[in-house]
C-alpha cells in the first residue's frame, strides 16, 4: 500500500451518491454539505500533510490549517474533512476559496491567508494513534471524532443531526443558503469510491429567465445566454448548456434564427465570455433554470434548463 511521508497509509476518499432521502431515517445521520475543496489530513509526530482527493499536496497552501497539529498534541491520525472559505454572511463560497486554490508562491499564499482564510470542516476518523478505524461504523467513528480536541479557529468538527432530525436539518440548511446535507448509514464502513451509504441531498433553487443570446455548435443550441429584469433592462446572469435535450437544442436554434438582434439585449451585470461565436437573439423567449446559488460575480452556478416559460413575450 502507498505510503505518504509521514508513514501512514494513503486513503482514497468515499463518495456520496446522489439518491433519495432514505426510507428509515432513523438509521441514518445528516451532516451539512459544504460549498469547498475535499481534504485529507495526515498527522503523526513528525508533520502535517494536507491532500486532495486526488492525492495532490496542498499544504504549503493552507499555512493556517496547521493549528491541526497543535490541537493534536502530537498524536497520530488520519482526518477526513472540507476546505471552506466563506463570504461576508457566513457562509461558504466556492468563488472565494476559489482565490486561495490557485495561489502558489508563498507571498501570495500568506497574502491571501490574510484576505480570504479557510476553515477545515473534519467530518470522518480514518485512523487514530496506531490503527486504522475505517472498518468501524460510521458511529463509531464520530464518536472518536467527537472525542479529539478540534475545536480551534480554524479547524472545526460541525454538528451532525439525527436521521429522526431530517426535516430540520434540511429546513435549517435551506434557510442558511447552504448547498443541501449529507445523509449517512450509521452501520457503514469506510469504504473507498462512490457508496450509496453516502447520499448527498442538495436544496435547488428556480428562476424565470430571458434567453438574450445563443451560442450555436453546427445546426443546434450549444448554450443560452440569459438575462433577468433589472430597473427597465435585462441583467446577464451566465449560460446554461446543461439540461437541454437533443431535440430542444434543435427547435430552439430553429426558433432563435427568426429572432436575431444585431446588438446585446443585455443593459447590465458582467460582460459574457466573448471566446464563443454568440449570436444576440430579441429577448422574448422566456425560460426556467434550477441552479445552486449566485456566485460573487452575480452570475449563476451550475445552471440547468427546466424548459420554456409561457407563451412568447409573456
Amino acid at each position: 500500500m502507498a505510503r505518504t511521508a509521514l508513514r501512514l497509509p494513503l486513503v482514497q476518499p468515499m463518495l456520496a451518491s446522489s439518491g433519495n432521502p432514505p426510507n428509515r431515517p432513523e438509521q441514518w445521520a445528516y451532516e451539512i454539505k459544504y460549498d469547498g475543496a475535499r481534504i485529507i489530513s495526515y498527522l503523526d509526530g513528525s508533520g502535517l500533510r494536507l491532500l486532495t482527493r486526488n492525492g495532490n499536496d496542498v499544504t504549503a497552501r493552507y499555512p493556517e490549517l496547521g493549528e491541526l497539529k497543535e490541537l493534536l498534541g502530537g498524536r497520530t491520525a488520519i482526518l477526513d474533512g472540507e476546505v471552506i472559505a466563506t463570504d461576508a454572511a457566513g457562509r461558504p463560497s466556492f468563488s472565494r476559496l476559489q482565490q486561495r486554490m490557485m495561489l502558489t508562491r508563498p507571498a501570495a499564499i500568506r497574502t491571501g491567508a490574510a484576505r480570504v482564510p479557510v476553515t477545515l470542516m473534519l467530518f470522518d476518523c480514518l485512523w487514530l494513534d496506531t490503527r486504522s478505524t475505517t472498518g468501524l461504523t460510521y458511529r463509531g467513528r464520530r464518536e472518536l471524532l467527537e472525542s479529539l480536541p478540534l475545536d480551534g479557529a480554524r479547524v472545526v468538527v460541525p454538528p451532525a443531526w439525527p436521521g429522526t432530525a431530517s426535516e430540520e436539518a434540511l429546513e435549517w440548511t435551506r434557510a442558511q443558503g447552504l448547498e443541501g446535507v449529507i445523509a449517512k448509514r450509521l452501520s457503514s464502513a469506510y469504504t473507498s469510491g462512490r457508496s450509496s451509504d453516502w447520499r448527498k441531498l442538495k436544496h435547488v433553487r428556480s428562476l424565470d429567465v430571458w434567453v438574450c443570446g445563443w451560442v450555436p455548435t453546427g445546426s443546434t443550441v450549444k448554450a443560452l445566454l440569459l438575462g433577468v429584469p433589472d430597473g427597465g433592462g435585462l441583467r446577464y446572469v451566465g449560460a446554461v448548456g446543461t439540461g437541454l435535450s437533443d431535440a430542444e437544442r434543435r427547435a430552439l436554434a430553429a426558433l432563435l434564427e427568426r429572432l436575431a438582434a444585431p446588438t446585446s439585449p443585455l443593459t447590465s451585470g458582467p460582460a459574457p465570455d466573448r471566446g464563443q461565436p454568440v449570436r444576440w437573439v430579441k429577448p422574448v423567449v422566456r425560460g426556467e433554470v434550477e441552479y445552486l446559488e449566485y456566485t460573487d460575480s452575480q452570475l449563476l452556478r451550475h445552471p440547468v434548463w427546466k424548459g420554456l416559460r409561457g407563451e412568447l413575450g409573456q
